[in-house]
């Protein structure tokens, strides 16, 4: 009883010091002396009650969470046209001074409900640094015209600050919050969350944050909800966060960044970026990314009805205005406008530097999930890539949008869907003479990401878009259209089956690193499953081979598969291709490496790389087919008759037995097939009975079952049926040695 005595005792003196005259005091904001000031004891009254103050239109004590409704109706905090003009009111009975919860937590006995304190206007801002409270904070419905302060923050309960403008910075450094934060539904003008800590959740859905929100080394015991939310750029840097990180149906301006970051599971479906703003034509144009799906659409979401707020569209057109102005240097213009913040527009229209808070510019829209693990799975789905008006395609200067999960890890599934169905590029597809501009302005990088599984509906080879992959690391590989979202978390819309091969092959066709590591990916993944993968081994080994030819004949580019030629061809020659060697030992080097390409792409030709050794079968065949097409037709022989005493004197046909034979000597099938005495060739009647017979007795032979007349060829023929004898064995050498060397690749 004493202390709540002493308690009114002190609110009665700062009453009366607020009635002194304004004259010893700073007006804030150019207010006049004679302006209204808040009546702390009845705010401290009706907390301590554990009720909730309202300020609009008139300071109320109502029931809790009934003054949200009030400051509605009463069109806090949107309905305001010019809070500049409001704050120089000094007759406004909605405005605090910045000190007012400290002065609260201080003087005033509180509730275990909290300060709540709702559609107030703080023209000074808010000072939390150093508060201790052991309740909780809210003061939704807010405008605030400077900085949140609230370094060293500290709360035994939630902290609450949602359907509030403010247009200057949210600090929450070394913040310690043993609740929720609840930021959504509102406009915050630049977000830094630094080193700080909260047990509950924290809750930020449909909401802006005009600038850039900066969440590092963040600690987070439940979810982050950033649904749909817009920002300018989003960086969660080092942070953990037990629960989900959702980035559903958000939109960023120009980047996200999630680096080095625990994340508990993490879902971004139809997350990107919006438009590209293009004033002008060709390279000299002025082009700047802005928002598309956060300002347009049906039907309208709060966020676009905060971008329709006539104080919040000021604020936007006055960053439309800093953005294309013309006087940027010429340098800049290879960088994104408005992604480089180098000064900060205030809402009288007046900029002021923001120093080392700058963010470095970039040439790309960028959606980074760099070195970062995530313990449950990571849902990427219907993808937005930065694109100009609806059915139009990136003209030639459009800046390339990067979607990368470089280094990270998923212990779980790795969930990816990299196009929406209504995406804007819908015309653009192969065969279009701009398909390969286009896609060129579509990558996607994996680069050392690995997943204990990844789903992914492989369908979307025919969109204009390119991927650089290399070290990857899949434990298992499933073919599934996913289905991420706000609502229903994940889930899959098709059964789970392994791809194809082809379906592998024609995705892998658009990478643009070179290597051939991913082949390796995908090869273990499906002899996990139980299937074959020989065709990816292949493809593997010829892209590694195609790397290596096209150091020595770089026209080779175009018969290799999919981009990897390209990038082989546009790659630096390596030392030992190089055509002039700076010494012996380097020369010997690169004749042995041509060598070695040469043996490569005959094994290559002739058992895909030894992994198909019964594909030499398939040579021999079409070696004796041709060297028997060239007897019987280039030569005319027929037959043959076997050196002189050997027994059976009948004439043995030059058919598949026969060329076999001399095409493999090691089995040595029959031995008159190497002791030829004579050739012979079919008669021809016409030419027998002419006046000059040919030399040579006709005789008696039997072909395939037919009785036939033949006659010995001449010297000459003789002898160029030796000579095709001798490079049908030099053939069959070479085909054995790739056979071994097959065989033995196979075993290895």
């Amino acid at each position: 009883m004493a202390r709540r005595v002493a308690v009114g005792l002190a609110g009665m003196i700062v009453a009366a010091a607020a009635l002194l005259p304004a004259g010893q005091g700073r007006a804030q904001h150019g207010a006049p002396a004679e302006g209204v000031k808040p009546d702390l004891k009845a705010i401290a009254d009706c907390l301590a009650a554990g009720r909730e103050i309202v300020m609009t239109p008139q300071p109320d004590c109502v029931d809790r969470q009934a003054g949200d409704e009030t400051a509605e109706k009463a069109g806090m905090p949107l309905g305001e046209r010019d809070w500049v003009r409001a704050c120089s009111n000094g007759g406004d009975p909605r405005r605090l001074p910045r000190d007012t919860v400290k002065r609260l937590a201080r003087e005033a006995d509180i509730a275990p409900s909290g300060i709540r304190i709702v559609g107030a206007l703080f023209c000074d801002g808010i000072d939390l640094a150093g508060v201790d409270l052991p309740y909780s904070l809210v003061l939704d419905r807010s405008v605030v015209m400077g900085v949140v302060d609230a370094r060293n923050l500290r709360l035994k309960g939630d902290f609450s600050i949602e359907y509030a403008v403010l247009f200057g910075t949210l600090r929450l450094n070394r913040a310690r919050i043993e609740g929720s934060v609840y930021l959504g539904a509102g406009f915050i003008r630049r977000l830094r969350a630094y080193d700080t800590h909260v047990t509950g959740s924290w809750q930020q859905k449909t909401a802006i944050v005009f600038l850039d929100a900066h969440l590092v080394r963040l600690a987070v015991s439940g979810d982050v909800d950033l649904t749909r939310s817009a920002f300018s750029r989003l960086w969660i840097q080092s942070s953990r966060i037990g629960g989900t990180l959702r980035l559903d149906e958000t939109e960023a301006r120009c980047a996200y960044h999630v680096n080095a970051s625990t994340i508990g599971y993490l879902t971004a479906n139809q997350a990107g970026f919006g438009k590209v703003v293009t004033i002008g034509a060709g390279p000299d144009a002025t082009r700047y990314p802005w928002w598309r799906h956060a300002v347009e659409g049906r039907p309208a979401t709060y966020t676009q009805t905060l971008f329709r707020s006539a104080a919040i569209a000021a604020v936007a057109e006055a960053e439309r205005r800093r953005i294309v102005r013309p006087e940027l240097p010429a340098e800049e213009n290879a960088l994104l406008r408005g992604c480089r913040e180098e000064a900060e527009t205030l809402p009288d229209g007046s900029t002021r530097p923001v120093g080392i808070e700058g963010v470095a510019g970039s040439r790309y829209l960028e959606f980074y999930v760099f070195d970062t693990t995530v313990q449950a799975a990571l849902c990427l789905t219907a993808f937005n890539w930065g694109s100009p008006r609806d059915g139009e395609a990136p003209d030639p200067h459009h800046p390339v949008t990067i979607l990368a999960l470089n280094g990270s890890k998923v212990d779980g599934n790795l969930i990816l869907d990299l196009w929406d169905d209504e995406s804007t590029l819908q015309t653009v597809r192969p065969g279009h003479p701009a398909f390969a501009r286009v896609a060129a302005q579509h990558k996607f990088e994996a680069v050392g990401l690995s997943a204990a599984a990844a789903i992914y509906d492989f369908g979307d080879q025919h969109r204009p878009y390119i991927t650089f992959l290399d070290g990857l690391r899949f434990g298992r590989v499933h073919k599934a259209t996913p289905a991420c979202g706000t609502d229903y978390g994940t889930k899959l819309a098709s059964q789970v089956e392994l791809p194809s091969v082809g379906d592998v092959l024609r995705w892998l066709d658009k990478n643009q690193a070179p290597s051939s590591q991913p082949f390796l990916t995908f090869v273990e993944a499906f002899e996990k499953a139980g299937a074959d993968a020989d065709e990816l081994r292949i493809q593997r080994r010829t892209v590694d081979l195609c790397d290596r030819v096209v150091r020595w004949v770089p026209w080779a580019a175009r018969l290799c598969p999919g981009a990897h030629g390209e990038a082989a061809a546009a790659a630096p020659p390596a030392a030992n291709g190089a055509p002039v060697q700076a010494s012996f030992g380097a020369a010997v080097s690169a004749v042995g490496d041509l060598i070695g390409t040469a043996f490569s792409v005959m094994l290559w030709a002739l058992a895909d790389h030894g992994l198909r050794p019964g594909k030499v079968v398939w040579w021999l065949a079409g070696v004796m087919l041709l060297f028997w097409l060239l007897f019987r037709l280039g030569l005319g022989i027929v037959c043959f008759a076997p050196a002189e005493g050997r027994p059976g004197a009948r004439l043995w046909p030059v058919g598949p037995l026969f060329l076999f034979d001399r095409l493999i000597p090691l089995y040595k099938i029959c031995d008159e097939h190497y002791a030829i005495a004579r050739y012979y060739r079919a008669a021809a009647p016409d030419a027998d009975a002419g006046p000059d017979p040919p030399d040579g007795d006709a005789r008696e032979a039997t072909l395939r079952g037919r009785r036939i007349l033949v006659r010995p060829v001449d010297q000459a023929t003789a002898e160029r049926a030796d000579r095709l004898l001798v490079a049908l064995r030099i053939v069959g050498v070479v085909l054995t040695i790739f056979l071994l060397a097959a065989l033995n690749s196979l075993t290895r």
